[in-house]
This record gives structure tokens, sequence and C-alpha cells, in this order.
């Protein structure tokens, strides 16, 4: 699944980044890894989604949420 497609107050887990290596690296600096489990805690009205990833929000755009790929997480 996509993270796009996430509705909020889910719980996932990152499986796969697909964005220019630059960007990853940036995506990685603020905790976004394969494997790193997350809280959806806001969409937003630009299609963004806010995750809360250890208790650190982090806010991700709707082109870069569509190049994420999410497994969920019970």
């Amino acid at each position: 699944m996509l993270l796009s497609k996430c509705p909020r107050n889910s719980r996932g887990r990152l499986t796969r980044i697909d964005v220019e290596p630059a960007f990853r690296l940036r995506l990685q600096e603020l905790g976004l890894r394969p494997g790193t489990e997350f809280y959806v805690a806001n969409r937003a009205a630009f299609g963004g989604v806010v995750l809360n990833i250890a208790g650190t929000r982090v806010a991700v755009d709707a082109k870069s949420a569509k190049r994420i790929d999410v497994e969920a997480v019970a």
C-alpha cells in the first residue's frame, strides 16, 4: 500500500522509499527508513501526510507519499 492511501489514525511500517537519492537522504535524517514504524497523525488538505515516528511528527508531501510503500501493523 502507498503511504498516500493510509487512513488517519492507522499504524504501519515503511517498506520501500522510491525517491531521488538526495531527497532519500533527507528523509532518512528525519527518521524515515525502511523498517520504521509510524502512526498517521493527520492527513493534510494538500494531500500530504503527518506521521508520528517515536514521538516526533514528520510531514511528508503528497508527491513523496505516493512513492513510499508501507505495510499495515496491528
